[in-house]
């Protein structure tokens, strides 16, 4: 059996995977509830006694020598080596943008939506922009038919403004945070970010319900609810604004990786943003690169439905490792 696992500032999953890359168990924990990762896995397997041939885990933060400093979870750092005695069997850790990266290897085309067609080349390299807590960015190679999946920090790159209503929005965001990074503006309350400041600088009117549910629920959720009813005009200009950043940021990762393979949307809040990614706004903002328009036209882009994407990706990786292949 394959143990894999996902971890989240959230939720961390964990699931036992046969052969087949078929799920056999499956549990989330809350993350905030544990004071290590390596509690989470002793208490699954306590519960859901497998006998594990290996283990990968994706993990939301840089892996180095096989340990990761986490960013946005409450422990501060996962170790390959304490995990492997905790699974008794050899474990490797993945960047969660990675792990999402070899995810694509395991998805069906009813789980993928297509923004832009394009002109995919077989083989191509192919980017993963993951929208979630943070901004994950990672890219899957092929070398001589082997996969490579190579974990980047490209959230952290600094935000870079394409009009004046973006200048500002920089300039009000550097009253909180000295420097801007996509993460900021596009991960986790990036959402909020965007609507505290339109509503800051005069663009419109935050209605009281909206005020009232932001108060003792999910501000970024009710933003978007908001949003998608037509419930709330502020609450469109601050979704547009932000599909418009997105679409930008994942044209520069079109370039910047050369993903003529296509670009992948996942993470959890792409899904819950669709209506909005489909319309023209999107491919407007992804393909306005200047003299790279024609190249970006060709670049086919996709929202990834699939929720377990990077947990399968986990176990895809685990299992090429016993394979040999």
């Amino acid at each position: 059996m394959i143990l894999a696992g996902d971890i989240g500032a959230t939720n961390s999953r964990l699931a036992v995977f046969n052969d087949n890359l078929e799920v056999v168990e499956q549990h989330i924990y809350k993350s905030q509830e544990y004071k290590s990762f390596q509690d989470i896995v002793r208490k699954f397997l306590e519960t859901h006694k497998y006998s594990i041939k290996t283990a990968c885990f994706g993990i939301p933060g840089p892996v180095r020598e096989g340990k990761c400093k986490l960013t946005n979870v409450p422990w501060e750092v996962v170790d390959a080596t304490l995990l492997s005695e905790v699974v008794g069997s050899p474990v490797a850790l993945l960047n969660d943008a990675e792990a999402n990266a070899y995810g694509l290897e395991t998805l069906r085309d009813d789980e993928l939506v297509t923004l832009n067609v394009g002109s995919k080349i077989p083989g191509g390299n192919r980017s993963v922009v993951a929208v979630g807590t943070s901004l994950g960015e990672a890219l899957l190679i092929d070398v001589e038919g082997r996969l490579h999946a190579l974990g980047t920090e490209g959230g952290s790159a600094d935000f870079g403004p394409f009009d004046e209503l973006q200048w500002e929005l920089i300039r009000y965001t550097q009253q909180k945070y000295k420097r801007v990074s996509y993460e900021i503006i596009l991960g986790g309350q990036g959402l909020v970010q965007i609507y505290d400041f339109l509503r800051d600088t005069g663009s419109g009117v935050s209605p009281l319900w909206l005020e009232q549910e932001m108060q003792v629920g999910d501000k970024a959720a009710a933003i978007n609810n908001a949003a998608q009813g037509g419930q709330c005009e502020l609450c469109v200009q601050a979704l547009e604004l932000f599909v418009s950043i997105l679409a930008a940021e994942c044209g520069n990762a079109a370039v910047k990786y050369f993903s003529t393979g296509g670009i992948y949307l996942g993470g959890g809040m792409a899904p819950n943003i669709l209506k909005y990614l489909q319309l023209p706004l999107f491919v407007e903002n992804f393909v306005n690169k200047d003299k790279m328009r024609e190249f970006l036209t060709a670049i086919p882009v996709y929202v990834i439905l699939n929720q377990y994407t990077a947990l399968q990706g986990a176990a895809w990786y685990a299992k090429r490792s016993i394979s040999g292949h």
